[in-house]
């Protein structure tokens, strides 16, 4: 028993080191800020809600535009590290919430196109 009890002190007492993870968080937001630093409009903020909204994940909408991800570009890169940031634990959740986003299109309107095809 004397082995093994001493593997098994060795895995109970183990802690990751925390450098690797604050260098992975700084990467991402380099990564972010680089692709722009404008503002959210209201539409972006809008879109970022009903998107969240259709997977029932609307829950996290106030925290990922105080963490500004208030950009559908921002919310098209979300990484896992990034929405474990936000607040979001579950594997599953963060992979809804960063397929929906890779997913959404924004509908255009189709009026000007409608009208132009009706006269041909």
């Amino acid at each position: 028993f004397g082995q093994r009890d001493k593997i098994m002190t060795a895995f109970r007492d183990y802690k990751p080191k925390k450098s690797s993870k604050s260098r992975s968080r700084s990467r991402s937001r380099r990564s972010r800020s680089s692709s722009g630093s404008s503002s959210g409009s209201g539409d972006d903020k809008s879109e970022i809600k009903k998107v969240l909204k259709g997977i029932d994940m609307d829950k996290y909408y106030k925290e990922m535009i105080n963490k500004d991800f208030d950009t559908l570009k921002k919310c098209k890169d979300l990484t896992h590290s990034d929405l474990r940031g936000v607040g979001v634990a579950l594997f599953g959740q963060r992979d809804k919430i960063i397929t929906a986003f890779r997913d959404y299109k924004p509908k255009k309107s189709s009026k000007s196109k409608s009208k132009s095809r009706s006269r041909s």
